[in-house]
C-alpha cells in the first residue's frame, strides 16, 4: 500500500506520475474530450469492466468503459482528503472484479468529535501561451455535541485556464483563444453520531461537477511546439464535456467487543455529456479527403456527435472483522451486493452526409448518388439526421462473499490466505441504426452469468521493526462483455481480422494470476527507506480495446495471453538534517505471448507485441528553519522511456504512420515557507513552476486514416508558474 499526501497533487494524473507502476492518460484518441484510463503495473485493457478499482472511502465508483468518449471512470478531485491508498496487484479477495490490476482508494476525513479543524487553500497560476488558473477551497470539521455529534464539511472550486487556441478551419483566423479551459467543483458533508459506546453512524454526501470547455488536442500543422503555442483548426465547433455525480453514503459501525460489524451503503448517480466535432472525420471517411484545405461551399458544415451517458450503482457491503490487531490470528469476512446500470448513447448528426459522399464521387469521376439508399451505405439517415446512432444499456448484478485471515505461525512469521466467491449477472441491450452501420435499426441482446473464485496467498517475515520481507500470489477475474458493431466503414478492417462488422461481438471473461516478492527496509536509523518488489503477471484471454486503423472505430476483442514482468523501487533518504531525497522507478516488460491468427493464414497480432510502459519519478526536498518560519524547496522529475520494439507493419491492427509513444520527461519546482500563526495554526505560502523545460511530447498522436495528414495530439500543459497559500488548524 502506498499512501500519498504531497504538495502540488491536484488530480489523479498528478498522483499517477509520482507512484511506482502507475500510468494515466487519454485512451480514446479518436475523440477530443474523451476517456482517460489508469493502469497499475501494465494491467490495462481499456474495455468492459475496468482493471483498476477506484474507491471513494469504501464505495467502488468505477464503471464499465466503452467506445463512447462519455463512458469512462469516475475520479474524485483531490482537495480535502485524509489520504490516498494505492494497492498494486490483483485485489480480487477484498475488492472484487473491478480490480484485477489493483485499486486506488480516496479516503475522506471523518467528522471531528473532539475539536475544531480547518483547512483552506487558494492558488493562482499562469500558463505559457495560456489563460490564468485559480482555485479556492475550505474544509471545516468540529463537534456539534462534544464526543457525540460531529461534522466535516468542504467546498472547493478550481479553474484550469486553457492553452490551445481554436482557429477557423477555412480562414485560419482565431475563433477562441485558450479554448480548452476546465471548471471543477466539489462539495462534501459528513455527519457523525456516536450512539452510546457501541454504535457509530456516519451519513455523508459527496458531489462533484466537472466542465471541460473544449478538447485538449492540438493540430500539428498549425501549432508551434517549440514555443508551446498550440492551435487547432480541424474543428468547426468546440468539444465540451460535462461530468457530474452525487454519492450519498451511510456507514454504520457496531463494536461487539472483540469484533466489529460494519455496514457500508451507497448510491452513485452520474451523468456525462460530451460533444465531438466530426468535421475532418467526415471529410476523410465519407468525402475521401486525406489532406489539404477543406472544400469550398462547406464553410458552415459542422457535423458532430453528441454522447450521453447515465450511471447508477447501489452498493451494500457488510463486514465482520477482528478488532484485536495484535492477536496472532486476525480475520475479516464480508458480504457484497451491487446493482448497477449504465446507459451509453452517441448520435452522429450529419444532415449533409450525402453531399460529402458525392464530393468523393465527383473526385473519382463517378456520377452522384440521388440518395443514401442508392449509395454503398444502402440506407437513409436515422430519423433524418443521424449517420450513426447507438444506444447501449448495461445492467450488472453482483453477489459476493469473501474472507481473509492472517496467522502468525511463529514470532514475526505471518501467513495470509483469502478468497472471494462472486456471482455476476450481466444483461446487455444494444440498438444501432444509420448509414455507418448500414442498418435502419438493429437491436442486440446478451445475458450471461459468471461464477468466479479468486484466492490470495501470502507470507511475510518481520525480521525486526525496520525490515519486512514478503511474498504473495493472488488471482483476479473480470466478467464478460460485448462489443457493438463497427459498421460499414470498417468492412476492410473487419475482413482483415476476421470479424463481422455488422454483428455484436461477445467478449469472454479474462483472468490474471500475479506473483510478487518484496521487502520494506528502514536502514541507518531510518535515514534510508527502501521499498522493493518484483512481480510476474500471467494474463489469459485478454480483453483488449483496439482502434481499427483504416476506419479508426474502436472495438473490443479477446487477444490471447500476456505476461508482465516488472520491478518497483521506491527510495527515500535523509543524508543531512532538513534534506530529503526520493526516487521511484518501475521496470515493466508487458507483452502478449500468443499470436492471433486472422483469415487466409494471416496474423492479426504477433506474440511479443508490447504494452505501454510506466514512468519513474525523482524528487528532492530541503527544509530549513529560519527565524519563526520553515523554508523549504522541492523538485519533482518524472521520466518515461519509449518502447524500442519496431512496429509490426504486417499486422492489420498497425497504422504505419503512428509511431510508438515517445519518451517523456517533466520537471516541477516549488519554493515555500511555513509559518506558525499560533500553537495549532500554520500558514504555508509557496511559489511553483511546473513543466520547467516546457516539454511538449506528442501524446496519443492521431489521424483519421493511415493516409490522412490531419494530425493532432495531446501533450503536457505548457510551463505554468503560480502561487499557493494554505492554512491548516
Amino acid at each position: 500500500v502506498h499512501r500519498r499526501a504531497l504538495p502540488g497533487v491536484r488530480s489523479i494524473a498528478d498522483l499517477a506520475s509520482i507512484t511506482p507502476g502507475i500510468t494515466f492518460g487519454q485512451s480514446a484518441t479518436v475523440y477530443g474530450t474523451g476517456q482517460t484510463t489508469i493502469a497499475i503495473r501494465g494491467v490495462d485493457s481499456q474495455s468492459g469492466i475496468p482493471t483498476t478499482g477506484v474507491y471513494i472511502d469504501d464505495t467502488p465508483v468505477q464503471t464499465r468503459v466503452g467506445v463512447s468518449p462519455s463512458l469512462g471512470n469516475v475520479y474524485p478531485q483531490v482537495f480535502d482528503l485524509e489520504r490516498v491508498e494505492v494497492l498494486r496487484g490483483p485485489q480480487g479477495t477484498l475488492f472484487g472484479s473491478g480490480s484485477v490490476g489493483g485499486a486506488i482508494r480516496f479516503i475522506m476525513p471523518k467528522p471531528n468529535y473532539d475539536d475544531l479543524s480547518v483547512y483552506a487553500r487558494s492558488e493562482l497560476a499562469t500558463t505559457k501561451h495560456g489563460a490564468a488558473s485559480y482555485e479556492g477551497g475550505v474544509a471545516v470539521g468540529a463537534p456539534i455535541v462534544q464526543d457525540k455529534i460531529a461534522f466535516r464539511a468542504s467546498a472547493w472550486l478550481r479553474r484550469d485556464g486553457g492553452y490551445i487556441d481554436r482557429l477557423d478551419p477555412y480562414t485560419k483566423q482565431l475563433v477562441r483563444k485558450d479554448s480548452n479551459s476546465q471548471d471543477s467543483f466539489s462539495a462534501r458533508l459528513a455527519l457523525g453520531f456516536r450512539l452510546g459506546d457501541m454504535l457509530t453512524l456516519t451519513p455523508s454526501v459527496y458531489h462533484q461537477d466537472l466542465k471541460i470547455n473544449d478538447g485538449s488536442r492540438f493540430e500539428l500543422a498549425t501549432s508551434d511546439r517549440e514555443s508551446g503555442d498550440l492551435r487547432m483548426s480541424l474543428n468547426q465547433r468546440a468539444e465540451p464535456r460535462k461530468d457530474k455525480f452525487t454519492l450519498p453514503a451511510l456507514k454504520a459501525e457496531l463494536d461487539l467487543g472483540g469484533v466489529s460489524l460494519i455496514s457500508d451503503t451507497s448510491y452513485l448517480h452520474r451523468t456525462t455529456e460530451t460533444t465531438n466535432d466530426d468535421t475532418s472525420l467526415s471529410y476523410v471517411f465519407t468525402g475521401g479527403f486525406t489532406g489539404g484545405p477543406f472544400p469550398a461551399g462547406f464553410e458552415d458544415y459542422a457535423p458532430s456527435t453528441l454522447n450521453l451517458t447515465k450511471q447508477t450503482a447501489f452498493t451494500q457491503e457488510l463486514r465482520l472483522q477482528d478488532n484485536n490487531q495484535s492477536d496472532r490470528f486476525n480475520w475479516i469476512a464480508g458480504l457484497f451486493y451491487q446493482k448497477s446500470y449504465v446507459r451509453d448513447q452517441y448520435a452522429a448528426n450529419d444532415p449533409r452526409f450525402l453531399d460529402i459522399i458525392n464530393l468523393s464521387q465527383e473526385a473519382n469521376g463517378e456520377p452522384p448518388f440521388d440518395s443514401l439508399t442508392d449509395s454503398f451505405f444502402g440506407t437513409e439517415l436515422y430519423q433524418g439526421k443521424y449517420s450513426n446512432f447507438v444506444r447501449n444499456e448495461h445492467r450488472d448484478r453482483q453477489y459476493a462473499a469473501y474472507a481473509q485471515a492472517d496467522y502468525e505461525v511463529i514470532d514475526r512469521l505471518k501467513l495470509t490466505a483469502g478468497a472471494r466467491y462472486t456471482i455476476a449477472k450481466y444483461e446487455f441491450t444494444g440498438f444501432g441504426a444509420g448509414p455507418v452501420l448500414s442498418s435502419d435499426g438493429q437491436t442486440d441482446r446478451a445475458d450471461t452469468t459468471s461464477k468466479t473464485f479468486t484466492p490470495k496467498f501470502g507470507v511475510s517475515f518481520q525480521a525486526d521493526q525496520n525490515n519486512l520481507f514478503y511474498a504473495s500470489a493472488s488471482k483476479g477475474v473480470r466478467g464478460s462483455g460485448v462489443a457493438s458493431p463497427v459498421g460499414g466503414n470498417c468492412v476492410d478492417d473487419a475482413a482483415a481480422i476476421g470479424i463481422d462488422p455488422y454483428a455484436t461481438l461477445d467478449v469472454k471473461p479474462d483472468s490474471i494470476w500475479s506473483y510478487e516478492i518484496g521487502s520494506k527496509n528502514r536502514l541507518f536509523d531510518g535515514k534510508l527507506a527502501v521499498d522493493l518488489s518484483a512481480y510476474r503477471v500471467d494474463w489469459k484471454n485478454v480483453q483488449t480495446l483496439i482502434v481499427l486503423p483504416q476506419c479508426t472505430i474502436q472495438t473490443t476483442l479477446n487477444l490471447g495471453t500476456a505476461k508482465i514482468d516488472g520491478v518497483d523501487l521506491a527510495l527515500s533518504i535523509r543524508p543531512v538534517t532538513g534534506l530529503t531525497l526520493g526516487a521511484s522507478a518501475s521496470y515493466v516488460n508487458a507483452r502478449y505471448t500468443s499470436s492471433i491468427p486472422g483469415p487466409g493464414n494471416t496474423v492479426v497480432r504477433k506474440a511479443g507485441e508490447p504494452f505501454p510502459g510506466v514512468a519513474p519519478w525523482l524528487n528532492g526536498e530541503y527544509v530549513r528553519p529560519v527565524g519563526g518560519a520553515e523554508i523549504y524547496g522541492r523538485a519533482d522529475f518524472s521520466y518515461s522511456s519509449r518502447i524500442k520494439k519496431p512496429l509490426d507493419l504486417n499486422s492489420p491492427l498497425t497504422d504505419p504512420n503512428l509511431p510508438r509513444p515517445p519518451a517523456t520527461s517533466q520537471l516541477d519546482l516549488r519554493l515555500g515557507s511555513k509559518f506558525d500563526l499560533s500553537d495549532d495554526t500554520s500558514l504555508d505560502v509557496s511559489i511553483f513552476m511546473n513543466n520547467v523545460t516546457n516539454s511538449q511530447p506528442l501524446l496519443a498522436l492521431f489521424h483519421e486514416t493511415p493516409g490522412s495528414t490531419y494530425y493532432r495530439a495531446g501533450t503536457f500543459r505548457p510551463r505554468t508558474i503560480g502561487l499557493t497559500v494554505s492554512l491548516r488548524k
